[in-house]
């Protein structure tokens, strides 16, 4: 008897769809000088060598070799640096391991490898999980001569003569090695030049020396990454390759084509479901440089500083909205500066935030404030009470009692006296964040409160967070007074329409 014919509906709710994968080309490289082939690159050796122990590399891993490890026509390196960057748990260890034992295996040119990373656990733990992979190889095994743990200080060598040992990344690290292979893991991490110094001077001498740099992205603080990044990209430095697996700058978080260019490991190393869980969990700055490897002004920002740039719109203004205005103030911890933002809930639900005012001194904004409220006249006035801005109670207190009372009181709005305090604070900064990354908040650009948000981090606070106030280094009071302000026009009632009584 014949199968039924599955309904069309159902062949489609039961097709399954093809898992992601990650693509194998770099977003940014250097074109080869020569056609890639046995003959121009070490790359296909590693491979094999890969291949034959066991340990066969991943796409993307194939392609770095071929073409990091290009050689000129005198069979030295194209390149004395590599720089790799992608994104994590996609495979650098890996790589990294393959390419150390080749050379120590195989390059002539290569007797003593010196591995390094932000502190010496994570170096020794790159060369432990190396000598793992050696112990459990027969082919490897037999080739091992000795390894030692003097003084915390880790050695294995080959019996060909070729050592591999590890030192942290620190402005002594490389004093008094001449070295043939450095191996600098998590490049992000130096946040000067003193260890880098010191340790690529170890190959000044060697005959074929070659530099492998592993890292995601950094922030503005990464100043060696920083600084290789932009003179490979430039082209001042032809010696230094650099191999990126990024998404392309401004991009979506949710971006699947852009994830699957920063995570040539998809569907290997990581899944799908980490990812959804990292875009869940992470702060936008961090998951930018951890899963989409694109470089961010500070790791641990508060705001999606792209999806904010996104809604500038400098051409439009309050006009229309004069009657939902809302306003906040607010005041840094070294009182140095004051805030006054105002914001309106558009009738999409977007919110648009201005900086109605700013001043550099307690005194001088306790004078000019209640003035320039009154002007603005605003549907509901609120400050941050706990915070810094209680200096400025004896002003901001009246002046919110002036202005909220005139409102008959209802959910959301802020209370009399117009104090932002305990969960509010939290909600407020939260829910700022939030809809910047759904591109819902529109504001003119204004620098002053493009450097307060870029300089907002977040600090733990009961089950949420806020904006973290760092004493007098990194004014954020204008992001705290866009928050409030937002937060109070958001929860105004809609205003209620006119209606139109038609009359048989």
């Amino acid at each position: 008897m014949p199968k039924p014919t599955p309904s069309t509906s159902s062949r489609s709710a039961g097709a399954a769809r093809k898992p992601r994968r990650g693509i194998p080309e770099p977003r940014l490289s250097p074109p080869p000088l020569r056609p890639l082939s046995r003959r121009t690159s070490y790359g296909y050796d590693v491979i094999d060598f890969a291949e034959m122990i066991g340990q066969p590399l991943l796409p993307w891993q194939q392609w770095a070799v071929k073409h990091a490890m290009e050689i000129n026509r005198d069979g030295t390196y194209r390149f004395r640096t590599v720089l790799i960057m992608v994104a994590r748990q996609n495979g650098k260890s890996h790589l990294m391991r393959m390419i150390t034992l080749w050379r120590m295996l195989c390059d002539e040119d290569c007797r003593l490898v010196l591995g390094t990373a932000q502190d010496l656990a994570q170096a020794s733990n790159q060369w432990k999980l190396t000598l793992r992979m050696i112990r459990e190889t027969p082919s490897l095994k037999r080739r091992l001569d000795y390894e030692r743990h003097v003084n915390g200080q880790e050695v294995f060598g080959f019996k060909n003569g070729s050592e591999y040992m590890v030192r942290s990344a620190s402005e002594n690290a490389g004093r008094g090695f001449s070295v043939d292979g450095l191996i600098m893991d998590e490049l992000r991490t130096h946040r000067d030049r003193r260890a880098w110094s010191a340790l690529y001077y170890t190959t000044m001498a060697a005959r074929n020396p070659l530099t492998i740099c592993l890292s995601n992205a950094g922030d503005d603080n990464s100043v060696v990454l920083n600084q290789l990044r932009d003179a490979a990209l430039s082209g001042r430095d032809p010696s230094t390759g650099l191999f990126e697996w990024s998404g392309p700058d401004g991009c979506d978080l949710d971006d699947w084509n852009a994830i699957r260019q920063a995570n040539p490991g998809l569907g290997h190393t990581i899944s799908e479901a980490a990812v959804r869980t990292a875009l869940a969990s992470e702060t936008p700055a961090v998951y930018r440089t951890e899963v989409l490897c694109q470089r961010v002004d500070q790791l641990d920002g508060a705001i999606d500083l792209t999806a904010w740039a996104d809604g500038a719109d400098p051409t439009a203004t309050m006009d229309g909205l004069r009657d939902r205005l809302t306003a906040v103030a607010d005041t840094a911890p070294d009182g140095q500066h004051v805030t006054l933002a105002v914001a309106a809930a558009l009738p999409d639900r977007r919110a648009r935030v201005e900086i109605a005012g700013a001043w550099d001194s307690i005194d001088t904004a306790a004078g000019e404030i209640p003035d320039l409220v009154r002007r603005i006249a605003p549907a509901a006035f609120g400050w941050f009470a706990s915070g810094p801005s209680a200096g400025l109670a004896r002003v901001l207190e009246p002046l919110a009692r002036e202005i909220n009372h005139r409102r008959k009181h209802q959910d959301g709005d802020p209370p009399e006296d117009g104090k932002l305090t305990g969960a509010r604070v939290t909600e407020a900064c939260q829910g700022l964040a939030g809809l910047v990354t759904g591109r819902r908040v529109l504001h003119p650009g204004d620098p002053l409160l493009n450097a307060h948000l870029a300089a907002a981090t977040k600090l733990a606070s009961g089950d949420g967070w806020r904006f973290a106030r760092r004493g007098g280094h990194g004014h954020v009071d204008a992001a705290y007074a866009a928050a409030g302000a937002i937060d109070l026009a958001m929860a105004l009632p809609e205003p209620r329409k006119a209606r139109i009584r038609i009359i048989a």
